[in-house]
């Protein structure tokens, strides 16, 4: 899996607390980088969502570095000058974390997270209805139900072998997730229709892997 140092968010965060240029040319205030964790240790694969109801609500997921499971939470509601700051899934409600977290707010404040677990072969889904400062898990996406077709002798092919780099994505009434299912990428969905209002997800579509 892909590793991206923490620097990203960093970046992100600088420009979230940078001043900007006004119409009439005014000089722009040089952005400044933030240490969102104000950890002794890196961090990696972070993610970054800004709520649309409130877009001084930003939140900052990232893995930690260690031996322990969990993911590292950095949640402001003033732009970036100020942050919550904790670590989630790490054996609490959300299971335990390995890595892969991505974020994503819908038109109704809603803030999807999901990630992988240090062993379980499912992915989980999590949501908040507090800008970030607490998740419930929705639910686990799980291996369909097999097909009625059969693999030749000595084929390997098929989804949910392993999973990988898993993006969440919402927006007009609903939430998506894809997802590397170590044999072709898997995708599906669930219908949003209000605040903390999230129906089931579906069963799911895969798009298999055909080569040799």
């Amino acid at each position: 899996m892909h590793r991206w140092f923490f620097a990203l968010g960093l970046v992100a965060m600088a420009a979230l607390t940078a001043g900007s240029v006004s119409a009439g040319g005014a000089t722009a205030t040089t952005p400044l980088n933030v240490d969102v964790s104000q950890r002794p240790t890196s961090e990696s694969e972070d993610t970054v969502a800004v709520n649309p109801k409130n877009p001084k609500n930003v939140v900052v997921v990232s893995n930690i570095e260690g031996a322990t499971p969990g993911l590292f939470v950095g949640v402001s509601f003033d732009g970036g000058s100020t942050w919550a700051r904790r670590i989630i899934a790490n054996n609490d409600n959300l299971g335990d974390a390995c890595c892969d977290p991505s974020l994503a707010f819908d038109e109704y404040g809603n803030l999807f997270l999901v990630y992988l677990y240090n062993v379980e072969n499912t992915v989980p889904i999590a949501l908040s209805t507090d800008g970030g400062l607490s998740f419930r898990l929705l639910t686990n996406v799980a291996q369909p139900p097999k097909s009625t077709g059969t693999k030749a002798s000595g084929d390997n092919r098929g989804l949910f072998r392993y999973v990988d780099q898993p993006t969440i994505a919402a927006a007009n009434g609903e939430v998506w997730i894809v997802v590397n299912a170590g044999g072709g990428m898997f995708a599906t969905g669930a219908p949003v229709t209000g605040f903390g209002q999230v129906g089931s997800f579906f069963a799911g579509e895969a798009i298999p892997n055909t080569s040799n």
